[in-house]
């Protein structure tokens, strides 16, 4: 049994307890093995991750091949949905002999999800779990896991991903992430999670008045690995700079996740850690996963999910989803210099994955380009910005937000010449100085509120 999906159910009232008691009760349940807590799912896929990438070319495909088959089964036998779907299309599971027989069996789309949920998922086999996206796309969306895999697989995946940046699992680390609590009158900006050994930083007090306390306690802890938003770190860096600290020595590994990182992010991180960069891209959906080193090509998990494409966009179908399978799901994420297994479509690695609706505006010749090839997406190098958001419901002409304590030190008309000249001057921008800049419900960023209908636009 997956005693940790039980458990995670009841996880915001575990946050709401004293820290005392939560540092006794964190330290407890994390002293037991992974093995147990996540059961038997997790041993499986730690071990199956490990065998496919030893496998040939051919191995793995053979591996991709039998899974995407047991999800098309299931979905036959099980979903709504894809029965009345695959009936409209002609498509029997019989017909499946080669990946591009996919390509008869139109689109998962988030819209079809929210109009469709309740064909969209069963219970005969597992318990469904319902999750929800943060809605940084703009379009929150509710969905359903199996109880008894869904997070022990990811705990497998994750965990392989934070050996790449040199972290063993329960070594200590900081992270920068969705939660994090604070003592503002004690000047306690962090708290302790024992379950997974890590100091949990509040992202709200990421600036001057506040860094240098909570640079001291990490320094007391003593962490060999960074994780959370790339947003968030480079605040961090932001307001150890603007108190003197221009590194963070000790540090070996830094981990990205939830967001789209940018070369400017890689760099910056390097420089300031000293560290190896690891870039995770996944979502909610737990359809598609891979990994990045420093500036290396995107690494797929090809074990996790299926994962194709259709002019670009990356496109995956759920392996062991038995509650609610994903087939041909549109992430509406974007790849670029695409490495594919020889004679097929399944994409191995690509050179930079890239959201397109969450993340890119529309030229004055109504082409879409995304927001971090302007190189500006997270204004690493401007040291006075607290925060930034792009705002568009023009073709051509965007408007940047900025939270800063000191709009004089902003060089405004420098700023706007530089993306300008980035974007051949294909956008006007302007700036705006404001108070305060909204994120999820999960404190992601929002890097680009977009009031555009970006499918009515093509990509540049």
């Amino acid at each position: 049994m997956d005693y940790d999906s039980i458990i995670h159910r009841y996880q915001a009232n575990y946050y709401k307890l004293p820290r005392s008691v939560k540092l006794f009760l964190g330290t407890l349940y994390g002293s037991i093995p992974l093995e147990l807590r996540f059961g038997k799912a997790y041993t499986l896929h730690k071990k199956l991750l490990e065998k496919f990438n030893e496998g040939s070319s051919e191995y793995q495909l053979d591996y991709q091949y039998n899974k995407t088959l047991e999800t098309l089964q299931f979905a036959s036998e099980h979903i709504p949905y894809y029965q009345k779907l695959f009936r409209e299309h002609g498509f029997k599971v019989d017909d499946f002999k080669d990946f591009s027989d996919l390509q008869r069996i139109p689109t998962l789309t988030k819209k079809i999800i929210q109009e469709n949920i309740d064909s969209l998922y069963t219970d005969v086999i597992d318990k469904p779990v319902p999750y929800y996206t943060g809605g940084s796309s703009g379009e929150p969306m509710k969905m359903y896991a199996p109880l008894s895999i869904s997070r022990a697989k990811e705990k497998a995946y994750m965990n392989y991903t934070f050996a790449q940046a040199g972290h063993r699992y329960r070594e200590r680390a900081v992270s920068l992430s969705a939660r994090g609590s604070a003592d503002e009158e004690e000047g306690i900006f962090w708290e302790y999670q024992k379950i997974d050994n890590y100091l949990l930083v509040s992202v709200n007090h990421l600036h001057t008045a506040c860094i240098g306390k909570i640079v001291d306690a990490i320094k007391e802890w003593k962490p060999k690995t960074f994780y959370g938003y790339p947003s968030a770190i480079s605040m961090f860096i932001r307001a150890c700079k603007s108190i003197g600290v221009e590194k963070m020595e000790g540090i070996s590994g830094v981990v990205l996740t939830s967001e789209s990182v940018s070369w400017e992010d890689v760099d910056s991180f390097k420089n300031f850690f000293k560290a190896t960069v690891i870039s995770h891209y996944g979502h909610t959906e737990r359809v598609v996963s891979s990994w990045r080193k420093d500036r290396e090509d995107y690494r797929f998990f090809n074990s996790y999910g299926l994962v194709t494409h259709h002019q670009g966009e990356i496109i995956g179908t759920s392996f062991d989803n038995f509650v609610m399978p994903y087939i041909n799901y549109a992430t509406q994420d974007y790849l670029g210099d695409t490495a594919y297994y020889p004679g097929t479509d399944i994409v191995r690695s690509a050179g930079s994955i890239q959201g397109r609706k969450q993340e890119s505006i529309v030229t004055k010749e109504k082409k879409v380009i995304p927001i971090l090839s302007i190189g500006a997406g997270h204004f690493s190098s401007y040291d006075h910005i607290q925060k930034a958001q792009f705002y568009q419901d023009t073709p051509g002409q965007v408007l940047l937000r900025i939270v800063t304590d000191n709009p004089r030190s902003i060089d405004a008309a420098n700023m706007i010449d530089e993306m300008q000249k980035r974007v051949e001057n294909k956008i006007d921008f302007s700036i705006e100085f404001v108070d305060h800049i909204e994120d999820t419900s999960r404190r992601k960023r929002i890097l680009c509120v977009q009031k555009l209908d970006l499918d009515r636009y093509q990509m540049e």
